[in-house]
């Protein structure tokens, strides 16, 4: 290794060294991007992966008064029984809570005394209204005698609409029932033959008792009109608020990455005013080996910045940031945009006094642009995401948003080409501009 070169990584340990030690630097760099991302858990405290804040559904107490008698449609069964046999299926255990009453004056009572939530009388002909053909005047006149009636708690609302909604889906259930047993008549009825009373009830009995095979062999209740899945485990929970706080760090951090970038690099040109780089040109170390090592450290700062707040967040937030190898190409990836474009806007500024505009007004600006402030949003308008590409910013949060998602190296890799070219660019320019002013 030459001199020339160790006493360039000379300089750029030092500003190291230096932006680590500067108390100010250290809030911006790590505790704030932390803070900020930390706050969206805090209002969704369901999201933090454990414990307490989280919402609990109360078990509803729900009693059944079935008056709709067996029928030798269903096999000596009724849809009465099938919707009590519903309502009390375990996969419903930590919703309701079912008893069964002799008869309605029995469910009426209990739901006046409070000893029950809601009660839910089925009709005497119910099996009737939900089997018999829609074409068939009888059908007519069972659908309006044969409703379920509900009794709820006037103080409840919750737990009667979800009894409300798990009825309204058993019910729907038939209808398909009765869609099989049109098309048979209809299909009968274009061939010339009849279709009487007899087929078509056992078309629709065939039908629900397929049904109730189908559901039962899914473990999803009585019926597969209706999908149950249990609460989400700590597990779940706990990946789903490292997701969300991983969207909302891989806005903070490239927003404050490349302010890191533009501050440290905003050094030259502090030190180029209080003259001590002019004293340091004066060292036998050549103009170039300082201007890199002054640049090298800009690289270096945020470098340290990007890994360190990629690990806090896994440990604090659990995030799982993808694959090695994509996050280390989203990390090297930002790490150079956001490096070179600090060089290249500090480069075209000439006093300190000009630092706070470019960097509190451009990198804002160009950071909404990039669509930073909006990384935990979805469903946005392709529009947007469009207008995120026209910066850096934008790129970069593409590039970590693949990596969050568990992206391919293949996936992310034209994305980080993509900044890596960027960067390049960024850094000859504003190199160039450093060599004119100082080399």
């Amino acid at each position: 290794m030459s001199v020339q070169i160790r006493k360039a990584l000379d300089i750029a340990l030092k500003d190291l060294i230096r932006s680590v030690r500067n108390r100010f630097g250290l809030l911006m760099m790590f505790l704030v991007p932390i803070i900020l991302t930390g706050i969206p858990l805090l209002a969704f405290p369901s999201l933090r992966g454990g414990g307490g804040g989280g919402f609990d559904m109360p078990v509803t107490q729900v009693i059944v008064a079935n008056l709709d008698p067996p029928s030798a449609q269903l096999g000596g069964s009724s849809a009465g029984a099938m919707l009590l046999q519903f309502l009390q299926d375990d996969s419903l255990a930590s919703l309701l809570q079912v008893a069964v009453a002799a008869d309605e004056a029995s469910a009426r009572e209990a739901v006046e005394e409070r000893s029950a939530d809601v009660a839910v009388v089925i009709p005497a002909d119910f099996t009737a209204a939900v089997l018999e053909p829609e074409r068939s005047a009888a059908s007519l006149e069972a659908r309006r005698s044969a409703n379920v009636t509900l009794v709820r708690d006037p103080t409840l609302t919750l737990g009667p609409g979800i009894v409300k909604g798990l009825v309204s889906q058993f019910v729907d259930g038939f209808a398909g029932a009765k869609i099989a047993a049109n098309v048979v008549a209809k299909q009968l009825g274009q061939s010339g033959a009849t279709a009487d009373a007899e087929i078509l009830q056992s078309v629709v009995a065939k039908y629900v008792a397929w049904g109730t095979e189908q559901g039962e062999s899914r473990s999803q209740g009585s019926h597969p009109a209706l999908r149950t899945a249990p609460p989400p485990s700590k597990e779940q929970t706990a990946n789903r608020g490292g997701q969300m706080a991983g969207a909302v760090m891989i806005g903070m951090m490239i927003f404050f990455s490349f302010f890191t970038g533009a501050t440290t690099a905003g050094t030259i040109v502090s030190e180029d005013e209080r003259g001590t780089l002019a004293r340091l040109f004066t060292t036998p170390t050549a103009h170039t080996a300082i201007l890199a090592g002054k640049l090298a450290g800009v690289f270096a700062t945020v470098l340290v910045q990007v890994v360190v707040l990629t690990v806090l967040t896994s440990a604090i937030f659990g995030v799982h940031w993808g694959q090695p190898a994509t996050v280390a190409l989203a990390i090297l990836g930002l790490v150079i945009a956001a490096s070179s474009f600090g060089i290249l806007l500090i480069s075209l500024i000439e006093t300190t006094q000009q630092l706070g505009p470019v960097m509190g007004g451009l990198l804002t600006v160009t950071g909404m642009l990039g669509g930073l402030f909006t990384t935990g949003f979805g469903g946005l308008p392709s529009f947007y995401e469009t207008i995120n590409l026209l910066t850096p910013q934008g790129w970069a949060a593409r590039c970590w948003k693949l990596s969050l998602s568990g992206a391919t190296v293949r996936d992310v890799a034209p994305t980080a080409i993509v900044l890596l070219g960027m960067g390049i660019v960024f850094f000859a320019i504003g190199a160039y501009h450093f060599r004119r002013r100082y080399v």
